[in-house]
């Protein structure tokens, strides 16, 4: 949507360039979905992989708990967020149906592209949570975090945002640490959460614009 001096409103409107955005995700989406394809698995993915894996249990302790936030109930608690602190309930809403969808989405993709998780090709992988076993790409938890980061930004101040998006880098990296995905795992996971966080904005705007609703552009400093 465009105001009459031809400027983004709505939701969306609350990013500089979403368009950009959009198009950064989808060349990443592309690009980690090209790797996750190649067979053998590129040996520079494999070193990279087994280089993070190797970092202290330490390091993995202390990201647990924000690795969470990939799990179906991370998009609740940043919805309980969004109340809490701006009362928007129709973003709030909309946090946690995208994050159900991303999730069930990000299983699909695993299913069609057949992947394995680390395990498959790095035998000696520590694998910290589970067994190791079952498909990688994309990472169900760097695509709900990332989509639960991002509909969490277009509420945010923008000067406050890297904190959302430094959460969702976090989550993506403690899976690697964690031995259960690929870099590029990650990499799809984030760009596939960062465009259904985006369709779930426009959906939204193309909603409340349909009910003759508010258009907050929030985020503006």
């Amino acid at each position: 949507m465009l105001d009459r001096s031809g400027g983004n409103v709505g939701r969306l409107g609350s990013f500089r360039s979403p368009v950009a955005i959009a198009a950064v995700a989808a060349v990443g989406l592309l690009a980690s979905y090209v790797v996750a394809l190649r067979r053998p698995v590129p040996t520079w993915e494999l070193e990279l992989t087994s280089w993070i894996n190797d970092w202290p249990n330490a390091v993995a302790d202390v990201l647990y708990p924000v690795m969470q936030l990939g799990t179906l109930g991370g998009p609740v608690v940043v919805a309980a967020v969004v109340l809490l602190a701006w009362r928007d309930r129709p973003l709030a809403l909309t946090t946690v149906v995208t994050g159900l969808l991303t999730w069930f989405a990000a299983k699909a993709i695993k299913q069609l592209v057949g992947r394995d998780r680390p395990l498959g090709y790095l035998p000696d992988v520590i694998v910290r949570e589970g067994d190791g076993a079952g498909l990688g790409y994309v990472s169900g938890h760097s695509a709900v975090a990332a989509s639960a980061a991002v509909l969490l930004m277009s509420a945010m101040p923008r000067r406050g945002r890297w904190v959302a998006a430094l959460l969702a880098g976090l989550v993506g990296l403690a899976r690697v640490i964690d031995g259960v995905h690929l870099p590029a795992d990650v990499v799809g996971g984030w760009s596939f959460g960062t465009l259904m966080a985006l369709a779930g904005l426009a959906v939204l705007d193309r909603l409340e614009d349909g009910r003759g609703g508010p258009q907050p552009g929030r985020g503006a400093p």
